[in-house]
């Protein structure tokens, strides 16, 4: 289990240890302790009391040197439990919003994919019912919008290669899976090129972490699964807010669309196609975020944004 921590660095200190005792809490009755990394983001404040946790409980412990963001994170928690040779790596937040008591439900459906798929490159995301009440409306509609076109680009190329990515394992929860999730299990293939991925992106990683895995896993011939998981109304602590949003939603599109090969004007018609879909589109206060992320997109991509054509009326 990888466990990437970062809290503020004028948190109250009770705060950080109730965060990080429920986050810890019976973490061996489904994990050997050895078997367990939590991976400091480059915030000194907090290394001596993650040590101090993790020597107690007989963890591994890493402190990044400066802060290089949660993909950084994830890929040196990765990295330590590979030798392991365990099947799977679960990757959970530090904020005690992914319950342990969701685990096992996880672990049962990469079980039975592994059994059913024919491939053992495997992701399990634990879905969220509703983002909004964490999130917010803004951030939950962007990754709303990044999965859906994500999701599209790797069907499209998947095409052509004259294959598609199976939507059995999620299909019950809607139409693409909850792939912004950071609680997800990775079977030890998928971990492994997972890590791979998050060291050659470069710093995309930072606001990439869950984009770039998945985007690798499944360009290679990989299968996705979702499981419901429980989450907070509203997160205690976030080191997303505030953000900026275009860096934070279109940088990780416009590297996925390269690298899945993407055409450009595909690429913003998919885009489009998300954003006349989603509400906020219509709301005054939220709307120019959007067609930010939108007009970054287009311009990274050599393309002029123009104006997205939204019909007068809705029939």
């Amino acid at each position: 289990m990888v466990v990437p921590a970062w809290y503020p660095e004028e948190a109250p200190e009770e705060l950080v240890r109730q965060l990080l005792a429920r986050t810890l809490c019976g973490v061996e009755s489904l994990c050997a302790a050895e078997d367990v990394v939590l991976v400091l983001d480059g915030q000194p404040r907090w290394a001596s009391l993650l040590e101090e946790v993790a020597r107690q409980r007989g963890f591994s412990f890493e402190a990044l040197p400066r802060n290089e963001g949660k993909g950084a994170a994830v890929a040196r928690g990765i990295e330590r439990l590979l030798p392991h040779g365990c099947r799977y790596i679960v990757t959970r937040d530090s904020d005690g919003d992914h319950l342990l008591a969701d685990m096992p439900a996880l672990i049962e459906l990469a079980e039975l994919m592994a059994a059913e798929s024919g491939t053992d490159l495997l992701i399990v995301s634990g879905c969220r019912l509703d983002r909004v009440r964490p999130l917010g409306v803004l951030r939950a509609a962007l990754e709303e919008v990044t999965d859906r076109v994500l999701w599209q680009a790797l069907q499209f190329y998947a095409a052509q290669e004259g294959r598609r990515l199976s939507e059995a394992y999620f299909a019950p929860y809607g139409d693409w899976p909850d792939i912004q999730s950071g609680y997800k299990v990775y079977s030890l293939p998928a971990a492994a090129k997972a890590l791979s991925a998050l060291r050659s992106c470069g710093p995309i990683s930072r606001c990439g972490v869950e984009t770039v895995p998945a985007a690798e896993i499944l360009a290679a011939g990989g299968t996705i699964g979702m499981m419901a998981r429980r989450t907070y109304q509203e997160q205690p602590i976030s080191g997303y807010r505030g953000v900026d949003v275009v860096r934070m939603y279109g940088e990780p599109l416009v590297w996925a669309f390269r690298r899945l090969n993407i055409p450009s004007p595909v690429a913003l018609a998919l885009l489009d196609d998300s954003l006349l879909r989603c509400p906020l589109l219509f709301d005054a206060v939220h709307r120019e975020a959007l067609l930010a992320v939108r007009t970054a997109l287009a311009t990274a991509l050599g393309l002029e944004p123009g104006r997205l054509q939204v019909p007068q009326r809705f029939f």
